[in-house]
């Protein structure tokens, strides 16, 4: 018979290697050579480059069976990975390159997966570790910390641009960011230290109304604390302005992103 496709030798192969402790690559050629039945004459045909063809053939399917997450890579005898023992037992009668493509992007995307858990949980749990400290300060260092972040996210002067208002009048505003000299220049904010329970939609509304008071077009609303579903999705229906939400966690972050964490006194 003539040499076999190359999708007609990754599941012999792979079964090959499930049943029987193989140590080389040759040695799975032969062996493989005499389940196919190959002569001397198609066993010596070669590809361009002079390697023989079929042992071509096998060297490329354990490659395709190893990106797959089959087969152990570089462990003797060549052994099987129990990804390939849960699809031995469905009993498939071929195995083709699509397949082991699919499974390869699975195994791949999966690693990337793990590779950014690993890097993100040490991350989450120095954000929760930080937000908790910032969680015990008081309402008035809140106000100052949120002008300092908006300070360095604007790249202007936190003792010349910002204005904490007074919090006896506040009018519903905590802050002023000063762009320029006129009023659409303005960027106002509203902080929120909230410990166990979400912003709702009526405290990002009453932000809104203030804004409406001083013909404001762009604010934030910063918390340490997250949003209610409500709560985003009324920022996102309103038109004539704009609300900017910041929740724990992405304040956290501007922290560290403007490396404002020296300059920030937390017990």
């Amino acid at each position: 018979m003539a040499l076999p496709y190359y999708d007609e030798i990754h599941w012999p192969l792979l079964n090959l290697i499930t049943y029987r402790k193989i140590y080389s690559l040759k040695e799975a050629v032969n062996i493989l050579a005499e389940e196919f039945g190959l002569t001397n004459k198609e066993l010596n045909e070669r590809v361009p480059s002079g390697v023989k063809k079929f042992y071509s053939q096998v060297s490329f399917s354990k490659m395709l069976l190893i990106r797959a997450g089959l087969i152990f890579k570089d462990i003797k005898p060549f052994t099987v990975t129990t990804k390939a023992r849960k699809l031995l037992a469905q009993n498939p009668t071929k195995i083709t390159k699509r397949c082991l493509d699919e499974l390869a992007n699975d195994t791949q995307i999966k690693a990337i997966q793990k590779e950014k858990d690993m890097v993100h949980k040490p991350l989450i749990n120095g954000y929760k570790e930080y937000l908790n400290k910032l969680e015990k300060i008081d309402d008035s260092y809140f106000e100052f910390i949120s002008g300092l972040i908006l300070s360095r996210v604007y790249n202007v002067d936190f003792l010349v641009d910002v204005e904490i208002t007074s919090r006896n009048n506040d009018g519903g505003i905590d802050g002023v960011v000063h762009l320029g000299r006129n009023e659409e220049s303005k960027i106002y904010f509203q902080s929120k230290l909230r410990r166990g329970y979400s912003i709702g939609q009526p405290l990002v509304r009453d932000f809104s109304g203030a804004l409406d008071g001083v013909y404001g077009t762009k604010g934030y609303f910063i918390t340490t604390s997250n949003f209610s579903s409500n709560a985003v999705k009324y920022v996102k229906k309103l038109r004539h302005k704009k609300i900017i939400l910041i929740d724990g966690y992405k304040l956290v972050e501007l922290i560290f992103k403007y490396k404002l964490e020296n300059e920030i006194k937390l017990d």
